[in-house]
């Protein structure tokens, strides 16, 4: 007689359990260089419910180069989940599955998510246009992205210091 051993997620385990925020690109890629591998981040309340995630989204689709669960927790037991895949045109594609996929389990539709890549500010809703304008598909892009991001951080430095010292020479500080 065989008996069968039903275990994994279920739909609804993770509901209440995952963040409706997603980072791109905020963590180093353990699988290669940032230019080829996008890093994106969730935060799930618990380790165990973490690694239950882990196991799904490493089991569910072959164009998932690794996922982990951060080693330490963020706050009241929260922690990060990360997930890297390739950086290549189809990303977005195959994000919007998995965000499909996991609705099942959070009650969380992929239109309800929000992101932000790398050092923005602020969180955009998860669309294809913001995606696209906002996370580099491609290295070559990528690149480009991180030169354009440091050049404006340099020149927004130099507009600080250059502001401060036209303060302190006008005697307001």
């Amino acid at each position: 007689m065989k008996s069968q051993l039903n275990e994994g997620l279920q739909i609804g385990d993770l509901k209440y359990l995952m963040d409706d925020r997603i980072h791109f690109d905020e963590y180093n890629s353990k699988m290669g260089q940032p230019a080829d591998v996008v890093t994106m981040s969730f935060k799930v309340k618990d380790v165990m419910p973490a690694q239950d995630l882990v196991t799904f989204l490493e089991n569910g689709y072959d164009w998932v180069l690794d996922a982990d669960v951060s080693t330490g927790e963020i706050r009241d037991g929260e922690r990060i989940v990360f997930v890297e895949m390739e950086r290549r045109g189809d990303i977005y594609s195959n994000i919007q599955e998995m965000l499909t996929d996991m609705d099942h389990l959070t009650g969380i539709k992929p239109a309800e998510y929000k992101f932000k890549w790398y050092k923005q500010t602020d969180y955009l809703p998860m669309t294809e246009e913001n995606f696209r304008q906002s996370v580099p598909v491609t290295p070559k892009k990528y690149m480009e992205s991180v030169d354009h991001l440091e050049q404006v951080q340099t020149e927004s430095k130099k507009i600080s210091d250059d502001l401060h010292r036209i303060k302190k020479l006008s005697g307001l500080i």
